[in-house]
């Protein structure tokens, strides 16, 4: 029987002169490069956040290891060329002018979380919103649409534009019913808008935008291909048009427009088919998506098949 049993701060103060011996003779023999290098990286970034000229614990960093950490915090954080706003100045009118934040409120694309989903998929991957800074500046901000779009039962698609006489008359009145349908008991804030714009360039964007209150497509987005695949795929032929998606981004209805006028208090809203609204109730959520992933997969075989029978019933002939 041993005549000492060691306590265990012994144990422990032993296995930590064990350890130091180990990392100082992998270091002496050239061994453990890339973890010592790790540690030297993370110990020059959390100084040089901190506002630190310091080198690291162990003095090893060269200078131009310095100047690299430093050079990357700059640039690969906030690009100072562009600036942290846009600004939006209208022609003619002191109205207001939106600026464009993006950068400061959106991570860069190699930070950015991967986003899927059915909402991605239609919209994209950032959403934009505005916010007023005074009578006469506005700032724009972007979001990640997961995020944005998180918790909302139904989610409008709006076609409109400036130069359209009656988008101006209809969307004040889209945003009284807005407002009126986020602030029912027990369905607060479940109601969200995307506007697809329809303005022929970003002033007309950003003006007609500070009368919105909800999200919009980025401009570059709504007047390229993404906005005209979503009027394609909503059968847009004019606008003011509204269309209304589940959670899922499965239509509920392209008539909103015409229904808003008729049903200002929002009593029959989202105005679902009797048999869809009995679906939603009793099928869960995860369900639903997977039975529209499999319905989608099944269309684009079916699809597939009968493109193919035409191709080769055309080079018969």
């Amino acid at each position: 029987r041993p005549k000492h049993i060691p306590t265990m701060k012994q144990v422990q103060l032993l296995l930590l002169i064990l350890l130091m011996a180990q990392f100082s003779g992998a270091a002496s023999q050239g061994e453990g490069v890339t973890d010592d290098a790790v540690l030297t990286t993370e110990v020059e970034e959390v100084m040089d956040l901190d506002g630190t000229e310091e080198s690291s614990a162990d003095n090893t960093a060269s200078p131009g290891v310095e100047s690299t950490m430093e050079e990357e915090v700059v640039n690969g954080g906030e690009p100072t060329e562009t600036g942290d706003e846009t600004p939006i100045q209208e022609e003619s009118t002191p109205e207001s002018t939106a600026t464009s934040n993006s950068t400061a409120n959106q991570p860069s694309d190699e930070e950015a979380p991967l986003q899927s989903g059915p909402l991605v998929e239609i919209f994209g991957s950032t959403l934009l919103s505005l916010e007023m800074l005074s009578s006469t500046q506005a700032q724009l901000k972007e979001h990640l649409t997961t995020d944005a779009l998180q918790g909302k039962k139904v989610i409008g698609v709006y076609f409109s534009a400036d130069w359209c006489g009656p988008c101006r008359q209809f969307t004040p009145e889209l945003v009284s019913f807005f407002d009126k349908m986020n602030n029912r008991r027990g369905k607060k804030d479940e109601f969200q808008i995307v506007w697809v714009s329809r303005c022929r360039d970003v002033q007309s964007f950003g003006q007609y935008f500070t009368q919105m209150p909800w999200l919009a497509l980025p401009p570059q987005e709504a007047m390229g291909p993404r906005g005209e695949e979503l009027s394609k795929m909503y059968g847009v032929k004019g606008i003011p048009h509204l269309v209304l998606l589940d959670d899922l981004g499965s239509v509920i209805t392209t008539d909103a427009r015409n229904q808003i006028p008729k049903d200002k208090a929002g009593i029959g809203f989202p105005w679902r088919n009797p048999l869809a609204t009995l679906y939603m109730t009793v099928v869960p959520r995860s369900l639903r998506f997977m039975i529209k992933r499999e319905l989608g997969a099944l269309k684009e075989r079916t699809l597939g098949k009968v493109l193919s029978l035409l191709g080769r019933g055309s080079a018969k002939a």
